[in-house]
C-alpha cells in the first residue's frame, strides 16, 4: 500500500458550499416530487466518471436527480469490492489513495450543485464522505442488518432501504420503523462513548426485484408514495435495455393509474453493456451492464416532462 495521503486533509470542509438536505427533503416528501437517481453501477474511473456527469447536468432541466457515487461493490461471494478498496484495479488495495481521490471528487461534485447518492456497505468508511452525500442505500443484503438501521437512525441523510435479494417486501416496512425510531449503540469510533440517536423520518422504499420483478401496480400500491423503482438488477432481469420498459411501465402507472410513487434508479453509462475488468473500454462499466447515454436521454426527456 502506497501511504501517499495525509489524513488531516480529508478534515478540510466545504467551506461556503454546504449541502442542503433540507431543501430536498422539502421536494420529496412535503413537495412529492419525483427525482431519478441515476449512474454507472460502480466508480471505477474518477476522469470518465466526471465527464459523464457533466453530460447528466446538461440533459436534467426539469426534474431533480442525484447520481449515484458507488465506491463499494456489494458481492454475493467474492470479486471486486470496488474503488474504496482497490482504486487502480491491480490488487494493491491503495485505501489511503482511494478515500482522498473520492473525497475530493465528491466536493467538486458539490461546488457543481450534483446531489449525490451512495449505498451505505461499510458504515466506517461512509463517514469520510458523509457530509457530501444527500441520498443513502440500504442494500439488498444488509436491509436486515440491526447495525446498519441503528447507524441510518443517527444521520440527517436520506435514506433508501431495497427490499431482500430473495425479493421478499415483508422486512421492508420493519427496516422503516427501526430507522424511524430512537436507538442507542456504542460509538464505532470512540472508546467508550455511546451513541443516542433521534430516529430518522426521511426513508423510502427501494423496490429492486427478487426471483421474479415487484415493479407490478400491487406491489407498487403497498408502499404509498415512498417508493422508488430500481429499474435495473432483479427488475430488469439484469438485461439494461429493460430498464427502458421498466420505467416506462411505472411511468404509465404513475400518470394512467394514479399510482403514488418517489423516483427511478437507472444504472446508466456513457456506453451500453459491460466489459471484462481486465478489459481497458473507455467508459464502460467493470461491473453490472448499463443503459448508454443515448438511451438516458430518451428516458430523461419523458420524465422532464412529467409535470406539463
Amino acid at each position: 500500500m502506497f501511504r501517499i495521503v495525509n489524513f488531516k486533509r480529508l478534515l478540510v470542509d466545504l467551506k461556503n458550499q454546504i449541502i442542503n438536505i433540507k431543501k430536498l427533503k422539502q421536494i420529496i416528501f412535503f413537495k412529492k416530487k419525483i427525482i431519478l437517481i441515476l449512474g454507472p453501477c460502480s466508480l471505477s474511473n474518477i476522469k470518465e466518471f466526471f465527464e459523464y456527469v457533466k453530460k447528466i447536468k446538461t440533459i436534467c432541466f426539469n426534474i431533480e436527480f442525484f447520481i449515484r457515487v458507488y465506491y463499494e461493490k456489494p458481492r454475493t461471494n467474492i470479486g471486486w469490492k470496488g474503488y474504496i478498496y482497490d482504486p487502480y484495479i491491480d490488487n494493491s488495495y491503495c485505501m489511503y489513495d482511494s478515500i482522498y481521490i473520492i473525497r475530493r471528487m465528491l466536493i467538486d461534485l458539490v461546488y457543481l450543485n450534483i446531489n449525490i447518492a451512495t449505498e451505505c456497505l461499510n458504515f466506517y468508511l461512509i463517514n469520510y464522505f458523509l457530509d457530501c452525500i444527500s441520498w443513502i442505500c440500504i442494500g439488498a443484503r444488509t436491509s436486515n442488518s440491526q447495525i446498519h438501521r441503528e447507524f441510518c437512525s443517527s444521520i440527517k441523510n436520506i435514506i433508501g432501504v431495497k427490499n431482500e435479494v430473495s425479493g421478499d417486501l415483508s422486512s421492508l416496512k420493519d427496516s422503516l420503523k427501526s430507522i424511524n425510531s430512537k436507538h442507542s449503540f456504542p460509538s464505532f469510533f470512540e472508546k467508550n462513548k455511546l451513541i443516542f440517536t433521534k430516529g430518522n423520518k426521511y426513508c423510502q422504499y427501494v423496490l429492486r426485484g427478487g426471483v421474479t420483478p415487484n415493479f407490478q401496480y400491487l406491489n407498487i400500491k403497498k408502499f404509498s408514495n415512498y417508493s422508488i423503482i430500481d429499474c435495473s438488477h432483479s427488475n430488469s432481469m439484469k438485461n439494461p435495455i429493460n430498464q427502458i420498459y421498466v420505467l416506462e411501465n411505472v411511468y404509465n402507472q404513475y400518470k394512467y393509474l394514479n399510482i403514488e410513487i418517489s423516483g427511478f434508479m437507472l444504472e446508466s453509462y456513457e456506453k451500453y453493456g459491460n466489459q471484462n475488468i481486465k478489459n481497458k473500454i473507455k467508459s464502460l462499466s467493470i461491473t453490472d451492464s448499463c443503459i448508454n447515454f443515448s438511451l438516458l436521454k430518451t428516458v430523461v426527456k419523458l420524465l422532464n416532462g412529467i409535470y406539463n
